[in-house]
């Protein structure tokens, strides 16, 4: 009885979300690809590389005159879109999965194109694998190759940033990531009657200590 609950309660659940994504438009190709990447690097702050990056990415292709140029139409939509509305594009993907890999590295490529890992566009290209039906290490595993050389630099000060080695538990460093951000919040400087300045500070270092560990999670593997 307890198995056929769940049954029906699983059943449910999936009509529920198809209901949600029904109204939802199904982006697909060159269109999909080129939203994502102009959502990715609008995501943090899109700079110089990232549209050189854009360029790089529209010659790796074939396209015609007219092609490219609504490659950088839908670049250009992409970065005022909301996230949620890529979700059912890539929940119903309808390519292989090649076509998933070849999408999540042109996201890669396009996150690390300024030589710096956002938390935001971290959690984005998760976010797109886990639409794919995707698991976080196989993710991460088509990133690796485009990871800058100097990244050893940024992976230090990051284990600065949250007080533990490159050799410290998984666990022990959850803990310090925890306490570092008890320690800097800005609802603590708040509190205690900070000024605006010392409030404005402590928004920077959480944000610092975000990126840090998203950094030591991606390098550690966990």
């Amino acid at each position: 009885m307890q198995f056929f609950k769940q049954k029906i309660s699983h059943l449910f659940d999936a009509f529920v979300e198809r209901r949600r994504l029904a109204n939802q438009v199904i982006f697909e190709g060159d269109e999909l690809v080129f939203k994502a990447l102009g959502h990715l690097a609008n995501s943090q702050l899109e700079s110089k590389c990232h549209r050189q990056q854009l360029d790089q990415e529209i010659a790796l292709q074939p396209l015609s005159h007219e092609q490219v140029q609504l490659a950088y139409q839908h670049y250009l939509m992409g970065k005022t879109l909301e996230t949620d509305v890529l979700e059912a594009s890539l929940r119903y993907f309808k390519g292989c999965e090649l076509e998933k890999e070849l999408f999540l590295q042109r996201c890669w490529r396009m996150i690390w194109a300024d030589r710096h890992l956002g938390t935001r566009e971290y959690q984005l290209v998760h976010l797109f694998g886990f639409w794919f039906g995707w698991e976080r290490a196989r993710i991460e595993k088509v990133g690796i190759p485009y990871r800058p050389v100097f990244l050893s630099q940024e992976h230090q000060q990051a284990l600065v940033l949250l007080e533990v080695l490159v050799d410290s538990p998984n666990t022990f460093i959850k803990q310090q990531y925890k306490r570092q951000l008890a320690r800097y919040h800005p609802d603590k400087v708040i509190g205690s009657g900070g000024s605006d300045e010392a409030i404005n500070q402590a928004t920077i270092m959480t944000i610092k200590i975000h990126e840090a560990y998203a950094l030591i999670r991606m390098m550690h593997g966990f």
